[in-house]
């Protein structure tokens, strides 16, 4: 009666043996997503901001950096991790988006202004803030009697159509009846070549020509206005 008791021990004895090895196995062969692969790839969606603005290549800078560092984890220990497929991923995101987005940049800089003017924005004819004294900036200037192109928004007035003459502001939000008021940097007085005209839009147009800085508070034919555009271009 002894010999089945021995063949049922040492049978369990087996299947207890199989299970630390099957569970051994499965311990062993068990390998976490790395996390960094995945915020490769997330930081590579969101470089599709870089078609935005200049600044904002930072993003697939560090989508292309973590899916690097992502990688030689992965292939310095491959049995605690896996993801290379989601880092190459991130980097191609990345990559794609950054190569992408500053040949739009590029493309767009050189493209919408034209040959021959130097590109200005409203910030460049703002006075220093530390500086209330001075009532136009240095680099304001530094732009007169220069060929410029600015874009900006119309000021809303009575006359639709034929337009010859406008000022043009750096917030659609601005009218008469708003506040507070545009400061006296913040407008262009525009006034158009004997050959052009322009119907009142709501959307963004830019405006090219001569710039003139009146400087002169006392000057009664610029209104108390600083800025001044010959426009012989518009788009």
């Amino acid at each position: 009666m002894s010999a089945p008791s021995d063949f049922s021990s040492e049978r369990v004895a087996i299947l207890s043996d199989d299970s630390v090895q099957m569970q051994e196995t499965v311990e062993t062969s068990y390998r976490s997503l790395s996390g960094i692969a995945v915020a490769s790839v997330v930081f590579g969606v969101l470089s599709a901001a870089t078609f935005l603005d200049w600044s904002l290549a930072a993003v697939p800078v560090i989508g292309i950096v973590l899916g690097w560092v992502a990688l030689r984890r992965i292939r310095r220990n491959p049995e605690e991790s896996v993801g290379r497929n989601w880092a190459v991923a991130g980097i191609a995101l990345s990559a794609g988006f950054w190569i992408g987005g500053y040949t739009w940049m590029t493309y767009a800089y050189f493209h919408q202004t034209p040959a021959g003017y130097l590109s200005i924005s409203y910030k460049d004819l703002q006075p220093p803030p530390d500086r209330p004294d001075l009532r136009v900036s240095e680099a304001a200037e530094m732009l007169d009697k220069r060929k410029v192109f600015v874009w900006g928004w119309m000021y809303p007035g009575r006359q639709k159509s034929g337009i010859r003459e406008f000022l043009l502001i750096n917030d659609p939000g601005t009218c008469s009846f708003c506040a507070p008021q545009p400061r006296p940097t913040e407008l262009i007085r525009v006034k158009l070549a004997a050959h052009l005209s322009i119907e009142y839009t709501t959307r963004q147009i830019g405006v090219g020509g001569e710039f003139t800085v009146h400087s002169d508070p006392n000057d009664q034919a610029m209104g108390g206005l600083v800025y001044q555009i010959e426009a012989d271009c518009f788009r």
